[in-house]
């Protein structure tokens, strides 16, 4: 059993359905983060909640880019 599951997961890691899922990931944190900044702009946090939850949204752009970037990679491998 755990080798019928070992190559399950070798050609799943070689699909490139995981580079989708990396990006489709990608873009609900985008979004999440573009929606917390127009949050912030409406200017209904405290100095502390901004601070915070802009730290948060700027984290939240860095993994959207990251995981967009590793999708990337794994598309190129294929080529």
């Amino acid at each position: 059993m755990g080798e019928a599951i070992t190559k399950i997961a070798e050609g799943f890691a070689k699909n490139q359905l995981i580079a989708y899922f990396l990006m489709f990931w990608a873009a609900t944190f985008f979004f999440s983060s573009i929606s917390g900044f127009l949050w912030l702009a409406e200017g209904y946090g405290s100095i502390a909640d901004v601070i915070v939850d802009g730290l948060w949204n700027l984290a939240e752009l860095g993994c959207a880019a990251i995981l967009v970037l590793l999708g990337l990679r794994i598309l190129n491998e294929k080529e």
